[in-house]
């Protein structure tokens, strides 16, 4: 017991390192009088770099001034700028007027549910609560349907795994973090997307390339950082209940609460499917289904629970606990006889503890320290017909970080330490040339870290940092530098350069659980060594106005370039191999895309992206399979007076991808590699706002489009022709669904 209470203390830490002594809350004023909150509103002390972003409800907090009095900025696109002399420390509610008046007596004013910032030198971009709800958004797969720089994929035909791919790449590829900390990684990699429902996240920040080192180091592409509801600012009690024209439930439940200096929130999940469908692909020639499951059965119950202590301006500290239980049943439809049937059995149980403290020195904001430390355990059965995949991952995670500055609050410097112990016991058998049972890899990540940031008034931005690693199982450091530079020509345009290295550790079971999926026979070829790769990017963004109305263009270029790859190799049919990268490998990726209010609450967004990705396999660099070269996005949103009816319809245009090579079956030829044909989806949501709740009634995929026969050999599961795993369109047609919210603030 005495262990326990000394693990739970040792784990109790933070990571705020701004103050949190002065709040309040941004709002603009509507024409019936009510109050209405300004999201991503900039809050800065006039001459310095101290400053915050309100959230989704408006509330901000701001580090105290190095000295009082103080000017308080305050700034969001579309509103006059204003200015206010603050005297002492308190709550100050700030008011903003819009600076484009349609008529001499109607004020017009709106909340951008994107939002694209010219300040930061990182090119971020923040997605708010109103954007997750213009789809079904019941987890967070499902959260970036109307998000072009995040796309989303099933990864097989029987799991209802989904995965995500940013600049070209998977998404083990992209650092996941849940208020900068780690969330995604290791065993969680192949379901770990439909863990986190879309209701408890307030705003998902989009950072592309090179971050910041604080962060870790494992961002090749970038870094999502989940930011969920906070005590004072999430709902008193929110209630989510959705289902599907086939039955699928979803059910959320927040409630936040304070008690004195303490402070709480609690959410719950519960997702529930148990019913056999089986529309798509055929037999013998006849489309009556494949006789395999098109979306597996599942049950899931989650949980978070967060405290949070507000007794003291100077310090602060918070205690998260979660816990998931997952299970996943697909394969074959229960008609087929059990002692034949090919069955999918898929189970999570996921436990975690992370706590936050942060402290500042008095009277000098600038200069704070903070600790961040998490715990997990995660257990993963996975049966894909004869392929039993086992595991346990127990994870220790720490972060120290300690920000000051030099002269002035314009040269801002951070460093610190972490540490990450991950201990990974896994267990394969099926299709495996190598046994692998019993397996233990202790991974210990030991590192050092440091970050420059000058600011020279509104003009330059430069952030400059480097961390070290030192990796047990390599017993070498890792050096990551990274360099974000940003300069504003003016108000409106902000020009980026990033260059950054960043390394992970593969984890191929965990990782590609889709290609057990499959009659492939199995083979690690070497020890694999840790995936090493350079990012390079250039960003603009353009601020406008046009007929009164605003706008954002933005447009990006990056490249990723591996040193080292596990290449996960498909080429040959039957066969997944895993090797070290002998050769190149690169990843292309540009995007434009344009926001803009076409007229009074209309907006529009559009969104073109060409990825070019190659890999060398076994001495020939090829395109990367199951890769569209070519991506394109259309998002039209319409919103009535005080948003009582809004409408929304997104389109999707999905490029041509490269298809392996395969077998139809033991027996007949080889189906060489082949381009897939180009495709067009389409989401549509109606929703309704009464006082406390809405009524939503939407599509997914109203065109229907699926892919051909996904399942090939489904007739010979236990075949090593079958395979569940080129997937390169959607498995499941037309899905229509309603929902109610209630909220109480």
């Amino acid at each position: 017991m005495k262990r326990i209470i000394l693990i739970s203390m040792l784990l109790i830490a933070t990571i705020d390192t701004k103050a949190q002594q002065i709040k309040g809350r941004v709002v603009e004023i509507l024409p019936t009088g009510e109050e209405s909150p300004l999201p991503g509103a900039n809050v800065v002390w006039d001459g310095t770099t101290i400053g915050s972003t309100s959230n989704g409800q408006g509330f901000y907090l701001i580090n105290e001034p190095e000295s009082y009095p103080a000017t308080m900025v305050v700034t969001f696109i579309g509103y006059q700028s204003y200015k206010k002399e603050i005297k002492e420390w308190g709550n100050y509610d700030i008011v903003l007027e819009s600076s484009v008046k349609i008529s001499q007596v109607e004020v017009k004013g709106k909340v951008n549910t994107t939002q694209v910032s010219t300040l930061d030198p990182i090119n971020i971009q923040t997605i708010l609560t109103g954007e997750l709800e213009k789809a079904a958004c019941c987890n967070l797969s499902e959260s970036f349907s109307t998000n072009a720089t995040v796309d989303v994929t099933f990864t097989d035909a029987v799991s209802g795994a989904k995965q995500i791919q940013m600049l070209g790449l998977d998404g083990v590829y992209t650092q996941i973090t849940q208020e900068n900390m780690p969330l995604i990684r290791g065993m969680s990699s192949s379901y770990g997307l439909s863990y986190v429902p879309g209701t408890w996240i307030e705003s998902i920040q989009i950072i592309k390339g090179s971050g910041s080192v604080v962060n870790g180091f494992e961002s090749l592409t970038g870094q999502l950082n989940l930011e969920y509801y906070k005590p004072n600012s999430a709902p008193k009690l929110f209630w989510n209940a959705y289902i599907n024209q086939e039955g699928k439930l979803e059910n959320n439940l927040l409630f936040a609460k304070q008690n004195g200096d303490w402070q709480s929130n609690l959410f719950t999940h519960i997702s529930y499917f148990d019913k056999e469908i089986d529309k798509r692909g055929e037999l013998g020639g006849e489309r009556i289904g494949d006789k395999f499951l098109d979306v597996p059965k599942i049950k899931q119950v989650n949980i978070l629970n967060r405290w949070q202590y507000k007794g003291n301006p100077n310090y602060g500290m918070q205690l998260l606990a979660k816990a998931l239980i997952e299970e996943r049943l697909g394969g074959q439809i229960s008609s087929v006889p059990k002692e034949d049937r090919y069955i999918v059995d898929i189970n999570n149980s996921l436990y975690e503890i992370f706590s936050k403290f942060g402290a500042i020195q008095p009277n000098t904001p600038g200069k704070s320290a903070g600790l961040q430390t998490s715990f997990r355990l995660h257990n993963q059965t996975a049966i894909f017909g004869k392929n039993n995949y086992e595991a346990l991952q127990e994870s220790a995670y720490l972060n120290f970080i300690r920000q000051t500055y030099i002269n002035n609050t314009d040269n801002i410097f951070k460093y610190g330490f972490s540490q990450y112990a991950d201990r990974y016991t896994e267990s394969f058998s099926g299709n495996i040339n190598t046994p692998f049972n019993n397996q233990i890899r202790l991974d210990l990540m030991s590192g050092f870290f440091s970050e420059y940031t000058f600011k020279s008034g509104d003009v330059f931005n430069i952030t400059t940092g480097i961390r070290a690693d030192y990796y047990n199982n390599t017993k070498k450091f890792n050096y990551v530098p990274r360099l974000n530079m940003k300069y504003n020509p003016n108000e409106k345009t902000a020009v980026r350069l990033s260059a950054g290295r960043a390394f992970r550790i593969a984890n191929v079971f965990a990782e590609n659980a889709s290609f057990l999926a499959s009659g492939r026979t199995i083979d690690v070829v070497e020890k694999l060594n840790p995936e090493i790769a350079w990012n390079y990017g250039a960003n603009f963004t353009y601020c406008f106005y046009l007929n009164g109305r605003e706008g954002t263009i933005n447009l990006d270029a990056y490249r990723t370039d591996f040193e080292n790859q596990v290449v996960v190799d498909i080429e040959t049919p039957s066969e997944l191999s895993f090797y070290n990268l002998d050769g190149t490998s690169y990843a292309n990726s540009i995007q434009a895309d344009i926001m803009y209010e076409l007229f009074d609450r209309f907006d529009v967004k559009a969104a073109y992206k060409i990825n070019d990705v190659h890999i060398t396999y076994n001495g020939a660099e090829k395109i990367a399979p199951l890769t569209p070269k070519n991506r394109a996005l259309v998002n039209m949103s319409y919103a009535t007076n005080f948003d009582k009816w809004m409408f929304d319809l997104t389109w999707n245009y999905i490029g041509e991808s490269r298809v392996p090579s395969y077998f139809p079956s033991e027996t007949d030829y080889l189906f060489p590699e082949k381009m897939s044909d180009p495709f067009y989806l389409i989401n549509a949501q109606v929703t309704k706002k009464f006082k406390h709740f809405s009524v939503y009634v939407g599509g997914e995929n109203l065109l229907s489009y699926t892919q051909d026969n996904p399942i090939i050999d489904a007739g010979n599961p236990f075949s090593s022709a079958f395979d569940a795993s080129l997937i390169y369109a959607p498995v499941m047609g037309r899905m229509i669904y309603t929902g109610l919210r209630y909220k109480i603030k």
